[in-house]
């Protein structure tokens, strides 16, 4: 539960006005729910999926770096991501527990989930990031450029694809034939969250993982698990994962 430990007055802010959000995670906690799931479609241990969840927060270069960002949200008086939430950690869990090959995401911003991953990839050994970004300045603080928060030593395996997803990421799908990990973090409407998910799965190998940031939004990611017959589909911390069935594809 290192991860708790960040960010504490934040969190502490918002346990004050959310106590029964609060008790329900501190639940999942103490009961390791959110680990047993991800060790279910891993294969990896729920304690090991622990570890990583605080492996981060261990790596002294990338806790300094979280350190300075956070400085930098504070001194620049900009409201930024929550650069230590659980909902970035269960993804960078998945992507040390699953060892892929090919992740592809949409959406970067800043690039805090961006970071995570890439880090993820750093500790596997291998493993290249594809992300897509559309360039809409409005989720940036003044004057950074789109993954102005990914650290340099990250950026070896990571290739940055700028456009609208609906043209780059057909583009992106056919020079590879098969992917590990998609993560949809662009534009949370039903309909377009609907789009990516019934692009990219196909192109998922079997038992590859979707992964949907803020799930709970709206319908499509219940219904697209409905409709693929997902045998494995959970929202954790607001984000949505579905396992491609082995025996089963679109």
């Amino acid at each position: 539960m290192n991860w708790l430990l960040q960010n504490f007055r934040r969190r502490f802010r918002f346990a004050l006005r959310n106590p029964s959000y609060v008790t329900a995670s501190l639940f999942r906690e103490l009961t390791l729910a959110d680990e047993r799931f991800l060790s279910g479609i891993t294969g990896i241990s729920s304690t090991r999926i622990r570890s990583f969840l605080n492996e981060p927060f261990r790596t002294p270069a990338f806790a300094d770096w979280l350190h300075k960002a956070e400085s930098y949200f504070h001194q620049a008086k900009v409201e930024g991501a929550d650069l230590y939430a659980k909902k970035i950690l269960v993804q960078y869990a998945a992507i040390r527990a699953m060892l892929p090959d090919v992740v592809v995401e949409t959406g970067v911003a800043s690039g805090v989930s961006t970071s995570y991953i890439l880090l993820a990839l750093q500790k596997n050994g291998s493993g290249k990031l594809h992300s897509i970004e559309l360039g809409d300045p409005q989720y940036l603080p003044p004057g950074k450029p789109f993954g102005w928060i990914v650290p340099d030593w990250l950026r070896s395996n990571w290739e940055l694809h700028m456009g609208d997803s609906r043209a780059l990421l057909p583009q992106l799908l056919k020079e590879h034939a098969v992917i590990d990990v998609f993560i949809h973090d662009s534009l949370h409407t039903y309909e377009h969250m609907l789009w990516e998910f019934r692009t990219a799965y196909p192109r998922l190998r079997p038992g590859g993982l979707l992964i949907s940031d803020d799930a709970a939004w709206n319908h499509a990611f219940p219904e697209f698990a409905r409709e693929v017959n997902a045998t494995r589909a959970h929202v954790l911390r607001g984000v949505g994962f579905i396992q491609k069935n082995p025996l089963r594809s679109l």
